[in-house]
Order: C-alpha cells, then sequence, then structure tokens
C-alpha cells in the first residue's frame, strides 16, 4: 500500500486507529514539519487505510475534503508577525486531525491490509458482452454483483490501463443513478479524491474493494433521474455528437437564462435546457459549472433556520460538483449523459419554491491584487467574521478581497479554516466539510463567462454554509493551543 510520502507514517496511524486527539494533533505537527511532506500526502495515506478498512463513505468524504482545505490553507499570504510563516506550514493540522478523526474507527483494521482478499482480474479482453467493459459494469451493476464489478475494475489496473479509463467506466455505469442524495457518485467522488492524494498507482485495488459494495446500494431511483433515463434513450438526446465539435465553447450559453429555466419547469425541461445549452456551445464542463451556480443559489434561497432543506441543497451541490468534476476528467460520450441527471437534481429543488438565480454581481475588478498585509488583513477579517457568524460581513469582505484582484485559492483556504473548526463527531460534523469544500472548489472552476468576476453564488453558498454548519471546536481549540506551542518553542 505504497504511497509517494517518504515518512514514517505509522506512529500517525497508531494514534488515528486509537482516537488519542493529543497524538494525532502531535504526530500530524511532526509530519507537517518535515521537509516535502504535504498535507495532501499525509490525508491520502490515512484514507488509505480507511478504506482498506471499509470505511463509512461520509467519513472518508469528510477526510477526502480535509486534505483540500488543507492545501489550499497554504496559499493564505503571511502577516508582518515573525512566526506566520511557521504557523501557515502547521495549519493544516487543524483540518486534517478532523477529517483522520472521522475515520479513526476504521483505520486499525486498514492499516496492515495483508489479509484482505479481492478476486480475480477480468481483462477487457476477456469480456464478453458486446459493449465491452462498460456493457458488463452496468449489467454487473443492475445485478448487484459486487464480485463481477471488482473483477473488471481490476482488469483494468492490471492491464496498466490510465484510472481516468477507470472512472470513465464508473461515472458511465452511473450516468442514471440518483438514490436519495445521489450518493452513489458523491461516494465514488470521495474516494477518487483519496486516490489523487495518495496517487493512484498501485492503490487502485483498496479504492475498488471499498467502493463496489458501496455502488451496489439497492435504493430506489428518485423519479427525476428516472426522467432524465427516458430522456437520454432518446435518439435525438444522444450527445456523441458534442465529440466532433471544433469550436470554442461559449460557456456563457450555460449563464443565468439556462440557470433559470434548470429550477422552473419539470425535469424534462431541465434536460431540454441542458441540451439546448450544450447545441449553443456550452462544453459539458460549461454547463456543470451553470448547475453549480444554480444550486448554489438554493442554497442561499433555503429560509433561515430551515436546516433539512439548507442541507438538501448543499448535497445536490456537492452531487453537481462532482459531476463538474467528472466532466473535466474524461471526454466521454458514456459519461457526459450524467448533465441530464444532474439537471433533474437542480430542478428538484425548485420543488419547495422556485429559488432565485442570482446573476454575477455588477462590480468592477482589477487585475493586480492589494500589495502589502492588506490581502492578509482582509482574509483574517474573513476567518474572524465567519468565526463569530457573522455572514454578511465575511461575504462583503470576501468581495472586496475578490474585487481588487487576490486569488480565490486564498480565500478558499480562509474560509475552510473555520469550516475546519467543526468537530467530526456528528453527522452535521462530517458533513460540514464535503459541503464547504465543494462550493469552494466549484467557485474556483468556473470559467471566466461564468464567475462574473467572482461575486457569485458560490462564494455566498460557501460562506452561508461555514456559517450556519458551525458547531462544537473542542479538537480545533486543541490544534491551536499545539500549534502556538510548537511556534513559540521555534522562536
Amino acid at each position: 500500500m505504497g504511497t509517494t510520502l517518504f515518512a514514517d507514517v505509522t506512529p500517525l496511524l497508531d494514534a488515528v486507529a486509537a482516537s488519542d486527539v493529543s497524538r494525532v494533533i502531535a504526530e500530524t505537527l511532526e509530519l507537517l514539519a518535515t521537509p516535502n511532506v504535504t498535507p495532501t500526502k499525509i490525508a491520502g495515506r490515512v484514507g488509505l487505510a480507511a478504506l482498506w478498512g471499509g470505511a463509512d463513505s461520509r467519513a472518508v468524504g469528510a477526510l477526502a475534503a480535509t486534505g483540500r482545505i488543507a492545501e489550499w490553507m497554504r496559499a493564505i499570504p503571511i502577516g508582518a508577525d515573525r512566526a506566520a510563516e511557521e504557523r501557515r506550514m502547521l495549519s493544516p493540522a487543524l483540518p486534517l486531525t478532523q477529517g483522520m478523526l472521522a475515520v479513526g474507527r476504521w483505520v486499525g483494521a486498514g492499516a496492515q491490509p495483508a489479509g484482505a482478499t479481492l478476486p480475480e482480474p477480468l481483462l477487457p479482453a476477456e469480456i464478453k458482452h458486446p459493449d465491452g467493459p462498460l456493457g458488463a459494469l452496468r449489467q454487473g451493476l443492475a445485478q448487484r454483483d459486487v464480485i463481477a464489478a471488482q473483477r473488471i475494475l481490476l482488469g483494468y489496473n492490471a492491464t496498466g490501463t490510465d484510472y481516468r479509463t477507470l472512472l470513465s467506466s464508473l461515472y458511465g455505469a452511473l450516468d442514471y443513478r440518483f438514490p436519495d442524495g445521489g450518493r452513489a457518485l458523491t461516494d465514488l467522488y470521495a474516494g477518487a479524491r483519496i486516490l489523487d492524494m495518495a496517487d493512484w498507482g498501485g492503490n487502485i485495488p483498496a479504492f475498488v474493494r471499498w467502493y463496489t459494495s458501496l455502488m451496489m446500494d439497492a435504493a430506489p431511483n428518485l423519479p427525476f433521474a428516472q426522467t432524465a433515463a427516458a430522456y437520454g434513450s432518446t435518439p435525438d438526446h444522444d450527445l456523441t455528437w458534442i465529440r466532433k465539435r471544433i469550436a470554442i465553447a461559449k460557456e456563457e450559453a450555460a449563464g443565468p437564462g439556462f440557470q433559470r429555466t434548470l429550477v422552473s419547469g419539470d425535469a424534462s425541461s431541465a434536460c431540454d435546457a441542458t441540451l439546448n445549452a450544450l447545441k449553443a456551445g456550452a462544453s459539458p464542463s460549461g454547463v456543470a459549472a451553470g448547475m453549480a451556480l444554480a444550486a448554489a443559489s438554493s442554497v442561499n434561497a433555503a429560509p433561515a433556520g430551515d436546516r433539512p432543506r439548507l442541507l438538501w441543497a448543499a448535497q445536490t451541490l456537492l452531487y453537481i460538483h462532482a459531476v463538474h468534476v467528472a466532466m473535466t476528467q474524461v471526454q466521454d460520450p458514456h459519461v457526459w449523459p450524467l448533465l441530464y441527471t444532474a439537471a433533474g437534481a437542480v430542478n428538484a429543488l425548485g420543488a419547495g419554491g422556485t429559488p432565485k438565480v442570482e446573476g454575477p454581481a455588477t462590480r468592477s475588478t482589477v487585475s493586480v491584487g492589494a500589495g502589502g498585509t492588506l490581502p492578509a488583513t482582509m482574509l483574517n477579517t474573513v476567518e474572524e467574521r465567519l468565526g463569530q457568524g457573522d455572514t454578511a460581513m465575511a461575504l462583503a469582505t470576501a468581495q472586496r478581497y475578490i474585487q481588487t484582484g487576490n486569488p480565490a485559492r486564498a480565500l478558499a483556504g480562509a474560509i475552510g479554516t473555520i469550516a475546519a473548526q467543526r468537530d467530526t463527531k456528528d453527522d452535521t460534523g462530517v458533513l460540514a466539510m464535503p459541503y464547504v469544500a465543494a462550493a469552494a472548489e466549484s467557485y474556483q472552476m468556473l470559467p471566466a463567462a461564468l464567475a462574473g468576476g467572482g461575486q457569485n453564488a458560490l462564494l455566498t453558498a460557501a460562506i452561508r454554509l461555514t456559517g450556519e454548519l458551525r458547531g462544537p471546536s473542542d479538537v480545533a481549540e486543541r490544534g491551536r493551543v499545539a500549534i502556538e506551542e510548537r511556534v513559540a518553542r521555534a522562536q
């Protein structure tokens, strides 16, 4: 179970397995102080053990999110304090500790996976299904045949096929699959993120063993997914023609007009809007970006105090983000029908009252960021206000930060810093960071034609979710104390 992390992580794995908070913090800080050891490699190494141990998918999602947040935090500019650089290098311990504790109960079983068994690979050339490996995988999914799915996916690994081919088959098999919450795809997204951090290479068996049982969940598809399947099966709605298009993408076709149409009719109308946006020149990833903005508008439209609706909209945004990532990873006609299912998912959010789709704010931006310590000061203000639950002031400051041409990655790090304060001891704590990370990463992935100069619904959603999903932060407090003690010793 090798990775490119060249450091002894055994003490950390032991601490995580024992759920010993003090030791987890101390060992994480020790690794972060080691040259060339990145936060993502730490998260990936622990994540591999969690996969082998059969970890709960939501806990894996939390760990995957903390790895991304930890990297964004390292982009936050340092202030005038001479210890600021040391503090910035160690601060990723806060999200990492939260994510690792979320998977702690499974790490002990997966740290030494020597007894884990997997079936013999079925090489692609040996598959007799007329539609090849994808057809065989779809058949295995329909029959809930875990062993068949494992053999097919391990066959890709045995032939040295690029991991994106494996992902393409999985995305294609899940094209019209949407049980409650869309967990089949969001679980795939979480597990794939762990391998992104750990390196795919020889680690694919851990992912295959963990994910194949999850994808066989027998929960029924929601009605809009059935509508999407019927819509996509019509020859006139086939999307293979996109592969032949050579014109430059016109992502503005997935702008506010498209986003309003997604939520104003029924699921079939949303599929029509998706097809029309693609025909008007938007790329698949551009259409997914427009859907993310529409889902973010639904997050922002959730009434204050209506936690179930806020979480429903946030889970939908997480699913749409997973689709967006899929569209950027692979260019395969078998994957593009996910857009029809995603359209139905966004459309369903309008059932509780059509949300107002937020267009880009009419704010000017400059091309050069503010100099000196001003960016650091603004980000500190965002953190302070979010920590106090003052989302209005945090948003206003974040908008000024972006308006003056500063990088979104550092802003995502500041927002993620506060999201990472939430302990992962309960359901909301486990979900908070994946939801915030999905909004923040979708925000960074927006094409310029849809980003509105950085002033858009995804930024608002990231800040609202961070502020409203706050909760107990005992682990974060202990982490901050440990960081300050270490910084003081280094002076």
